[in-house]
């Protein structure tokens, strides 16, 4: 009887070559094509102030492992028996990036909406939820999250988001006391992994977006996140809060921003729906295609994006 899956190739280096194909035809000059242009300068930049990466990679090693452990201890792990649409979510984001699966934990947070990814060169990747966000957002805005976490993953991002957090934040935990002082005494270190990790959101949210094949479900995230989606709230009018970004665009308030590690909802809702008119995105998705498109180029999108994501700049809407 004629083996079944004589004509099936089952060759490993050929599925590797295959997946290495499939992954390149998304990178240019070594980074995804969807990655906000400024998210990669400002991270050179960083990468470029002697033994800072060093230093950022000596935090890193010290914190991850610690939190994984506390995460596997106190949170509930995500899997095909346990919330198994969560883990079909993850799975399908890592597939469509081209990245190993990371572990998710859902952790007990009824108070705050969040989501984050641990992550770091000598690691597993961990992507974590909070209750609070399970429980107010739908299954495809879930994965609109999840992706933008993979997104974190897939730009390598994770170095430098603990640090960020960790330096940011001033719980430097174990590092050595002259660098803490080093580090501490720098504002313009922090103000610069500040400006970075505002970008970085940007690059993520489009993985996100890429992901769902739709930019609906990050943008009602935003809408959540600036309301605190309540629950039995009703629905938000997401055009009556862009229009927000006209009044205080203007307005010398708006660069309290620049403490943050994180652009305003606002801004995030802008770039998201620049994104979904690019080339880039139907790049990742021919199939929603149309003909007669009129599409901006990767060098428009980044542009119109950083007018609406600088603090600084804060332009007009078209």
């Amino acid at each position: 009887m004629e083996n079944p899956t004589s004509t099936i190739d089952v060759s490993f280096l050929n599925y590797i070559k295959e997946r290495s194909y499939k992954e390149s035809l998304h990178i240019e000059g070594g980074i995804p094509d969807y990655a906000f242009a400024t998210d990669y300068a400002l991270r050179q930049k960083l990468k470029a102030i002697p033994g800072i990466y060093s230093f950022f990679k000596a935090v890193t090693s010290q914190i991850v492992p610690e939190r994984k452990q506390k995460l596997n201890m106190n949170s509930l792990k995500v899997g095909p028996s346990q919330y198994p649409e969560i883990y079909d979510m993850t799975k399908d984001c890592a597939r469509i990036l081209g990245i190993g699966i990371p572990t998710v934990f859902i952790e007990h947070d009824l108070s705050v909406m969040n989501a984050y990814a641990l992550a770091w060169e000598d690691s597993e990747p961990v992507v974590i939820l909070t209750s609070s966000l399970v429980e107010r957002c739908t299954p495809m805005e879930l994965k609109a999250i999840i992706g933008h976490e993979c997104g974190h993953i897939h730009n390598n991002h994770g170095i430098y988001n603990v640090a960020s957090e960790i330096l940011i934040s001033n719980t430097l935990g174990r590092i050595s006391f002259p660098q803490q002082v080093a580090m501490l005494l720098s504002s313009s270190i922090t103000f610069a992994l500040q400006a970075w990790s505002r970008a970085a959101e940007v690059t993520c949210d489009r993985a996100g977006i890429i992901c769902c094949g739709d930019s609906a479900p990050t943008i009602r995230v935003h809408g959540k996140l600036a309301s605190g989606a309540m629950i039995n709230g009703v629905s938000i009018n997401i055009d009556e809060l862009t229009n927000q970004y006209e009044t205080f665009r203007n307005t010398p308030v708006r660069l309290m921003e620049l403490y943050s590690t994180h652009p305003v909802s606002v801004r995030r809702i802008l770039a998201a729906k620049e994104f979904i008119h690019s080339e880039v995105y139907y790049d990742w998705h021919p199939e929603q295609k149309q003909p007669g498109q009129n599409l901006y180029s990767k060098q428009e999108l980044d542009s119109r994006c950083d007018k609406f994501v600088s603090v600084l700049k804060s332009e007009k809407k078209d």
